[in-house]
């Protein structure tokens, strides 16, 4: 029950309709690598078919139009937020204001289009094989490191969205949901995998503790921008050691 939880919030795919609170969803969290590892096969099987009908840019810029509408944008959305509220505001405050304001502006476009851009690269100048493990992987990575950012700092607008999602999310979460992503790195990662392991808790907290030391705790958003940039360090990594 709680994997479909996981799944229908986090992507697009069909499942059964169930009613959730933000409660019920923070203690689905535990899924949140294996809802990821889905997601990963899907992209791993578009990206291998493709790349027999399109030149490997192409085949890239495709796997990554299609990643974005699968998880309907969820996560870039949280990174252009966040990058608004960094880039246009000037205290916690007026940060945590702009956030909250639903229209895209400069520095959340700049964002976002940078890192569609930069998946598509990284995908497109890897190894055939380091891509496929590259895309299985980074979802289930990515969802891993937001489970240390929900658990480890503070909300900062109690009582919110983002509050009250974090409080679902248990230390029985983040050990079920690391140790899916310690077997899945290790299963089909290889030696690149098994790196990644450490670097990406690490660097969610560097970026979890940037993030809270500008707006005085983290928010759902603040989420979505941690799983962003941890799905980035892992394209780069495989990109880079293959």
């Amino acid at each position: 029950m709680d994997f479909l939880r996981a799944l229908g919030f986090l992507t697009i795919l069909p499942c059964p309709r169930l009613e959730s609170t933000p409660e019920d969803l923070g203690r689905s969290s535990g899924w949140f690598p294996l809802a990821g590892a889905l997601l990963g096969a899907l992209l791993a099987a578009a990206h291998a078919g493709l790349a027999l009908l399109v030149s490997p840019p192409a085949a890239a810029s495709l796997t990554v139009v299609l990643w974005a509408f699968l998880t309907r944008g969820l996560h870039l959305d949280g990174l252009a937020d966040t990058f608004d509220g960094i880039g246009g505001g000037y205290s916690r405050e007026s940060r945590l204001a702009i956030m909250k304001d639903s229209r895209l502006g400069t520095f959340g476009g700049i964002a976002v289009a940078s890192a569609l851009l930069l998946k598509a690269t990284l995908l497109a100048g890897t190894e055939r094989t380091a891509a496929l493990q590259a895309l299985f992987l980074a979802p289930v990575l990515g969802r891993w490191a937001i489970l240390f950012a929900m658990r480890l700092f503070p909300s900062a607008r109690p009582g919110g969205m983002g509050d009250l999602f974090r409080k679902g999310c248990t230390n029985r979460c983040l050990f079920n949901g690391t140790a899916a992503a310690l077997l899945l790195s290790a299963a089909a990662g290889g030696l690149t995998g098994i790196l990644l392991l450490p670097l990406v808790p690490l660097f969610a907290l560097f970026i979890s503790r940037w993030l809270s030391s500008l707006l005085g705790g983290l928010t759902g958003d603040s989420y979505g921008t941690v799983c962003e940039l941890s799905e980035l360090l892992s394209l780069f990594l495989f990109a880079s050691l293959r």
